[in-house]
C-alpha cells in the first residue's frame, strides 16, 4: 500500500514539475511585458496629474458649480455633428472638472468616444483627450488588450491562467524541499545554480499570495468586455424591452435634463455613495427612454465598486434600481485589487515591490530552465576529442 501510495505522489511530483515548467515558459515573455506595465499604471493617476492629462478647474476651489447642463450645451454647440454619450465626475482626483463623452450622431457605442472637459465653476470647455495617446493609455491598452481589442483581454485571460497553473504547480514542487531544508535558507558557496534555485523558491513563496490575487484578478478583468455583453442582453435586454413599450425620447436633448437625472437619482444612492456618471438614453448601455445613472462609493474599494439607478428621460423618475450582478461586482473590485490602487501611496509601493520581485523570479525562472538544458546538451566532437 505505501508503495503504491508513493508511486503516485511521485507521478503527481512529475506532473506538476513538468506544468510548473512549462506553464511558465510559454508565459514568461508576456508576463514580463505584463510586470513592467503593471508598474507604471500602478501609478496612472499621479502620471496622468504630473503629464497634466486631464484639464485643472480655473475657478477657486471654493465656488459654486454650474448645471452639468451648461456645460452639455457647450459641447454641443461647438461640435454641433457629435452627441453626448455621457457626463461624468470625479470629484475626488478632478475636482471642480466635468467629463463630457461625445461621439458622431448615430453612435449609440462608446467605440468611437471623444473625450471632453468643461469647468464646473464657468461651464466653459477645458479641453479633450484621446486616451490611446496618452503614455497610460498606451500602456493600459497593452497591458489589458494587448492592442487586440476584446480578443486581447481573452488573451491576457489565457496569460493568467497559465501563471496561475504555475504558481500552484511550483508550491507543489516546493513543498518537499521546505522539509529537508530551513525555509529561506540561501545555500552559498555551493555554485550559482543552487544560489539561485534558492532565490527563486524563497522569493516566489514570499510573494505567493500577493501573486495569487493579482493573477486571479487579473484573470477575471480578462473577461470584462464579455460580462458587460452579458448584462446588456441580460438585465439591460429586459429593460430594453420594457422600453419598447414607451415613447422613446430625443437622445440628443431629453426632456428631463443631466442634471435631474443625477437629482433623482442620487437619493437612491447607499450612504457615502455618490453618482459618477449619467449615461444618455439610446446608447448601448442605455434605453432609448432611459439615463442609466452609475453610482460609486468614496474611499477604499467602495471607490471601484458601482451601482445602477434607470431614470426615465421623460419624467424625472426612478424607473429601476437594478441589482448589480456578482460577476460584474467580482470584475469591478478586481480592478483595485490588481493595480493596487485602493489604499494610498504605501500600497502602491507595496504592489511595485511585489511586482518587481515577481519579475525577478520570472527572468530567473527561465535561466535556470536554460542553463539546466545547456548542462545537459551534448558536448560537440571537437570538444571531445
Amino acid at each position: 500500500m505505501s508503495t503504491s501510495v508513493a508511486v503516485r505522489t511521485s507521478r503527481w511530483f512529475r506532473i506538476n514539475i513538468w506544468l510548473h515548467r512549462w506553464a511558465s515558459l510559454v508565459a514568461t515573455l508576456p508576463f514580463l511585458i505584463l510586470c513592467i506595465t503593471g508598474t507604471v499604471l500602478i501609478f496612472h493617476e499621479e502620471i496622468d496629474d504630473a503629464m497634466g492629462v486631464v484639464p485643472v478647474s480655473q475657478g477657486p476651489a471654493d465656488s459654486q458649480h454650474h448645471a452639468l447642463a451648461v456645460g452639455v450645451a457647450k459641447a454641443q454647440a461647438a461640435f454641433p455633428n457629435e452627441r453626448v454619450l455621457s457626463v461624468g465626475l470625479d470629484p475626488d482626483h478632478h475636482p471642480g472638472v466635468q467629463l463630457i463623452v461625445t461621439a458622431p450622431k448615430g453612435d449609440t457605442s462608446f467605440d468611437n468616444a471623444q473625450l471632453r472637459f468643461a469647468d464646473l465653476s464657468t461651464g466653459e470647455l477645458l479641453g479633450e483627450l484621446d486616451p490611446a495617446k496618452t503614455l497610460t493609455g498606451f500602456l493600459l491598452e497593452l497591458h489589458a488588450q494587448w492592442f487586440l481589442g476584446p480578443i486581447g483581454e481573452l488573451i491576457g485571460a489565457l496569460i493568467a491562467l497559465l501563471v496561475l497553473i504555475s504558481l500552484l504547480s511550483g508550491l507543489v514542487v516546493y513543498a518537499p524541499y521546505v522539509k529537508r531544508i530551513a525555509f529561506g535558507v540561501l545555500r552559498r558557496g555551493r555554485g550559482t545554480r543552487l544560489l539561485q534555485l534558492d532565490m527563486h523558491n524563497f522569493i516566489g513563496a514570499v510573494v505567493l499570495g500577493w501573486a495569487l490575487v493579482v493573477t486571479l484578478t487579473g484573470f477575471l478583468l480578462g473577461f470584462g468586455t464579455v460580462a458587460i455583453g452579458v448584462w446588456q442582453m441580460t438585465e439591460l435586454g429586459h429593460l430594453r424591452e420594457f422600453a419598447q413599450r414607451m415613447e422613446p425620447v430625443n437622445a440628443n436633448q431629453p426632456p428631463v435634463d443631466v442634471d435631474r437625472a443625477l437629482a433623482a437619482a442620487q437619493p437612491a444612492a447607499k450612504p457615502g455613495w455618490h453618482v459618477q456618471s449619467v449615461i444618455f438614453p439610446g446608447t448601448d448601455f442605455s434605453t432609448p427612454r432611459h439615463y442609466t445613472v452609475l453610482l460609486g462609493g468614496s474611499e477604499g474599494l467602495d471607490e471601484r465598486m458601482f451601482g445602477v439607478v434607470i431614470i426615465d428621460a421623460a419624467t424625472g423618475e426612478v424607473a429601476l434600481v437594478p441589482e448589480v450582478p456578482i460577476y460584474l461586482k467580482a470584475i469591478a473590485v478586481s480592478e483595485p485589487l490588481h493595480f493596487g490602487d485602493y489604499g494610498g501611496m504605501s500600497l502602491k509601493i507595496l504592489w511595485t515591490i511585489c511586482t518587481w520581485l515577481t519579475l525577478f523570479i520570472t527572468a530567473n525562472g527561465a535561466w535556470l530552465w536554460w542553463d539546466r538544458r545547456r548542462r545537459r546538451a551534448p558536448k560537440s566532437v571537437g570538444a571531445q576529442v
